[in-house]
């Protein structure tokens, strides 16, 4: 491939880092890489590729300097910038929810359906999924190959990175205070360390939770094709990186483990764990900074219906949301740019 400008906004924060160090772990053809970042973290160092790169103001950037701009800086950044970025000729691939449900702007997960980004010259924008919606259409996509899906009940465990550096943050100064014998917080926060919490997200008027329903609606756009009911509940739980979801699935042909199995093993990016194992019952800890989403617990429903159950882990930094968006750039770059 050629070699492109390309610009990182967003890259002091958990995301921004880990798509800076994949696109060297990658090779990925940067001809000039721009940081940037908002006006309060700029003017600092990044390293890249042997070099050390100034942290620009992403207000003030020049976006015709580059053909590729990576968002990963919140959807009040995205909404700012990135309509400038596109009309400057730039495409766009924002992290962000701020364009994932604009039915002119492909909403993708590398792998899963990049036909789509054949769109992306449209608006030069393109929206990637959240993580937690990488990581569960990219196991349940090879599945329909058996057959379509007809019901998805998932219950995931989101780790407190899903809310940037403020996330690992909190955790980690609650768990200090409570270990020395102190209350978790001097301000009015709830309680993430040693806890779970029921509620992730703001509580909508149907009862579900802003983070459930992103998880739901993602997936039903993305497996748009798919007969596809989904139900989902999402609690915090006290782990700084790698999302978990326990989830089961029923398709109309049914489904079996061995059948499963020879899908998910064909997935470069995807290791499925013998149960016998004693690592694959928490898994965690195996994923923590690794660009792979690991399956584990699968079985067959008891009642021979059909269904199957199985568990999965990805660090939601690293592989739900820095590799899917660097896999769609490089994707993007090959065959659309």
């Amino acid at each position: 491939m050629r070699s492109i400008n390309l610009a990182v906004v967003g890259a002091t924060g958990l995301v921004g880092e880990a798509i800076i160090k994949l696109l060297a772990e990658r090779k990925f053809p940067v001809g000039e890489l721009f940081v940037l970042a908002s006006e309060n973290t700029a003017g600092g160092k990044i390293s890249f590729d042997g070099k050390s790169l100034k942290v620009l103001p992403a207000e003030d950037f020049d976006f015709s300097q580059v053909e590729l701009a990576l968002f990963a800086a919140g959807a009040s950044a995205s909404q700012q910038l990135a309509p400038a970025a596109a009309e400057g000729g730039a495409v766009v691939v924002d992290l962000s929810p701020a364009y994932r449900y604009e039915p002119d702007v492909p909403l993708v997960v590398a792998d899963v359906n990049d036909e789509l980004l054949g769109q992306a010259r449209e608006r030069n924008l393109v929206a990637c999924a959240d993580a937690s919606t990488v990581q569960l259409v990219r196991a349940l996509k090879p599945l329909t190959e058996l057959g379509p899906i007809q019901d998805v009940v998932v219950t995931q465990f989101l780790a407190a990175s899903a809310t940037g550096k403020s996330g690992v943050d909190q955790l980690a100064q609650q768990s200090v205070r409570l270990l020395n014998g102190l209350s978790p917080s001097e301000a009015a926060q709830a309680q993430i360390a040693f806890n779970v919490l029921p509620v992730s997200g703001q509580v909508q008027e149907n009862g579900f939770t802003s983070e459930e329903l992103k998880l739901m609606l993602e997936t039903r756009r993305i497996l748009a094709d798919q007969p596809l009911s989904i139900q989902a509940t999402t609690v915090r739980v006290p782990v700084f990186y790698g999302h978990g979801q326990s989830v089961s699935v029923r398709s109309m042909q049914g489904l079996t483990a061995a059948q499963s199995f020879a899908l998910w093993e064909g997935l470069d990016d995807v290791e499925i764990m013998e149960n016998d194992d004693p690592q694959a019952i928490s898994p965690v800890a195996t994923v923590e900074g690794e660009p792979r989403m690991l399956i584990s617990r699968t079985r067959e429903d008891m009642e021979a219906g059909g269904g199957l159950s199985y568990f999965s882990v990805a660090d939601n930094v690293r592989w739900g949301a820095a590799l899917n968006a660097v896999k769609v750039a490089e994707k993007l770059l090959k065959d659309y740019l």
